[in-house]
């Protein structure tokens, strides 16, 4: 009996037993088959938030983008964009309400209410990814030439502007068609980011106002001209606005 309880004491120095080991291992295993699919869901979450994140930036830049393009360019001359060509590359009209203009229904080509454009984003651990930018206008304001007081017909100084960013899953891989449903409302928070049928909303979705700056310049003008008749210190020169 003493021999075999100095045995005992003696594996038990050594370290754990065979048995042990694999029980140890058959639970480890267990707990990370049970943890597997919420890293998957965490991990799934993350890479949508990440691509919303990228649809919204992307929105941002393209309003950026036709903002400048009228205040730069179009204020500049709004005559010269009686041009179909110059006028085309403004978006083009969509429905009446704004909201109301169709998806698009495919990821290449204009539609008859909306422009089309892509843009591929390289996010740090993923392959490029690219995204379907449509965007559509109102009818807006018409321009007045300030020299001779007429109105450009055709040319918009002032309009407003919807923008929707979708995912390229948001279309077949094969025919670059839209997904079969596809709408415009943009995906919530409150939706399961990890359902399917997420790609079935654009990613980002605005209606924006695109006004020229210079408009603004001629009411900082005519505020700086009274400030002067009344004989007050003016507090700015208004410099920062562009003269059409």
């Amino acid at each position: 009996m003493k021999r075999w309880r100095l045995l005992r004491q003696q594996l038990e120095a050594e370290g754990f037993t065979l048995i042990e080991v694999l029980a140890s291992v058959v639970i480890v295993a267990l707990a990370m088959a049970a943890l597997a699919p919420a890293l998957t869901l965490i991990a799934y979450r993350r890479a949508m938030t990440e691509r919303i994140e990228v649809a919204n930036q992307l929105a941002r830049a393209e309003v950026d983008r036709i903002r400048t393009l009228v205040d730069l360019e179009l204020a500049d001359d709004p005559a010269a964009f009686q041009n179909p060509a110059q006028l085309a590359r403004l978006p083009r009209i969509g429905a009446s309400p704004l909201a109301n203009t169709p998806p698009p229904a495919d990821m290449d080509n204009p539609g008859p209410n909306y422009s089309i454009r892509l843009a591929e984003v390289q996010v740090p651990g993923r392959n490029p990814e690219v995204y379907v930018i449509q965007t559509f206008r109102d009818r807006g304001g018409e321009c007045i030439d300030r020299g001779s007081r007429t109105i450009i017909a055709g040319v918009p100084c002032s309009f407003m502007m919807g923008v929707r960013v979708y995912h390229r899953f948001s279309f077949n891989p094969n025919t670059r068609q839209a997904l079969p449903g596809l709408r415009t409302e943009t995906v919530s928070a409150n939706q399961n980011l990890a359902n399917a049928d997420v790609w079935l909303f654009p990613m980002a979705s605005s209606i924006v106002e695109v006004n020229l700056a210079a408009n603004l310049g001629y009411v900082c003008r005519a505020i700086l001209a009274d400030v002067q008749a009344r004989g007050e210190i003016p507090t700015n020169n208004c410099n920062a606005f562009p003269l059409p």
